[in-house]
């Protein structure tokens, strides 16, 4: 059985973006999102990744708020283009795409 997991991805309107917020739930997605997303979530080594990952002086950066949960392990942080960790990129990605924004 796939633990249950949940996703928020927050995207401030930046210069030339619009904000963008989801929030996905295994136990609210069909069966074969909620897998995708609780395999997504299990590959990446929430205790090495960092919470503030970017330039904080770039106005100009894409920046993502996440907050991740899975089995009881919880991560909340703030990445920036270009600077986002290879582990985080297919889950941002995921996040990102049709149908969820």
């Amino acid at each position: 059985m796939t633990p249950r997991v949940r996703a928020e991805l927050r995207r401030p309107g930046g210069f030339t973006e619009r904000s963008m917020r989801v929030v996905l739930d295994s136990a609210t997605l069909p069966r074969d999102q909620a897998a995708q997303l609780a395999r997504l979530i299990e590959e990446i080594d929430l205790t090495r990744v960092g919470a503030e990952i970017g330039a904080a002086s770039e106005a100009d950066l894409t920046r993502y708020q996440l907050a991740v949960e899975c089995g009881g392990r919880q991560w909340r942080g703030t990445v920036a283009e270009p600077c986002v960790p290879t582990e985080l990129r297919p889950l941002l990605r995921f996040l990102t795409s049709e149908p969820f924004t």
